[in-house]
C-alpha cells in the first residue's frame, strides 16, 4: 500500500499553533523589510503566519518577526500586509481558474454551468461578486438539498477575462483537484476578510 506523503509542519508566529505548511503564509526578510513569499520561491530564513487578521497582527510585532527570522527586520504595516496577501490569494485563484480552462475543466455562463450541474460534472460553482441575485438564486434553488460547493469571488469583468469574454457571472469547475485548490484559497481569503471583524 502506497504511503501518503506527510506535509511539513510549521508554527505560526502569531498564535503559536502548528499547521501543515500549505495552511500558513511564508514571510522572508527582503532588502526593504519583511515580505510575503506566497509562491515560496524566495531564498532565506522564513517565518510563517496563519492567513487571519488576529494572527497577522501578533506576527507583525517587531520583536516577534525579528526573533523568528533571526534578523533585525522592519515589519510591514498590518493593513498593507493584508492588502498584499489578499492580492496574492486572488492571483492564485485566477491562476487556478486559467489552469482549469486550459485543461478543459472550466465552464462559464448560466447555461453551460447549469448543463454541467445537471450532468453531475460541475463540482464547484463560482459566482461573480456583482452578479444579479436572480441568476444566483436560479442555481441555488435548482440544486438545493444537494451537496454543492459555491463561492462568490472576483467580478464579472475579472471572470470574463479568464475565459476571453466581456462579462461572466457564473463559472463551474469540473475537476475535483482543481476545485479543491480553488476552495482552499477562497477559504483563506474569507478568513482573512472575516476574522476579527
Amino acid at each position: 500500500m502506497a504511503s501518503v506523503k506527510r506535509q511539513p509542519r510549521r508554527t505560526c508566529i502569531g498564535c503559536r499553533g502548528e499547521f501543515d505548511k500549505a495552511e500558513v503564509v511564508r514571510i522572508v526578510a527582503g532588502p526593504e523589510g519583511a515580505v510575503i513569499d506566497y509562491r515560496e520561491k524566495l531564498p532565506g530564513r522564513a517565518a510563517y503566519v496563519c492567513p487571519r487578521k488576529d494572527c497577522i497582527a501578533k506576527a507583525l510585532n517587531k520583536d516577534n518577526l525579528s526573533r523568528a527570522l533571526h534578523l533585525k527586520v522592519r515589519p510591514p504595516q498590518e493593513e498593507a500586509f493584508i492588502s498584499v496577501l489578499s492580492a496574492c490569494i486572488r492571483e492564485k485563484i485566477t491562476s487556478l481558474l486559467l489552469m482549469s480552462g486550459k485543461a478543459g475543466k472550466l465552464v462559464s455562463g448560466y447555461s453551460a454551468v447549469n448543463d454541467g450541474l445537471e450532468k453531475g460534472r460541475v463540482v464547484l460553482v463560482l459566482y461573480a461578486g456583482d452578479i444579479s441575485d436572480g441568476t444566483r438564486e436560479k442555481i441555488m434553488l435548482a440544486y438545493a438539498g444537494r451537496p454543492l460547493r459555491q463561492i462568490t469571488i472576483l467580478s464579472k469583468d475579472e471572470m470574463g477575462r479568464i475565459v476571453g469574454r466581456e462579462l461572466v457571472g457564473v463559472m463551474g469547475i469540473e475537476d475535483k483537484g482543481l476545485a479543491d485548490a480553488v476552495w482552499r484559497e477562497s477559504e483563506r481569503l474569507k478568513g482573512l476578510i472575516n476574522s476579527s471583524e
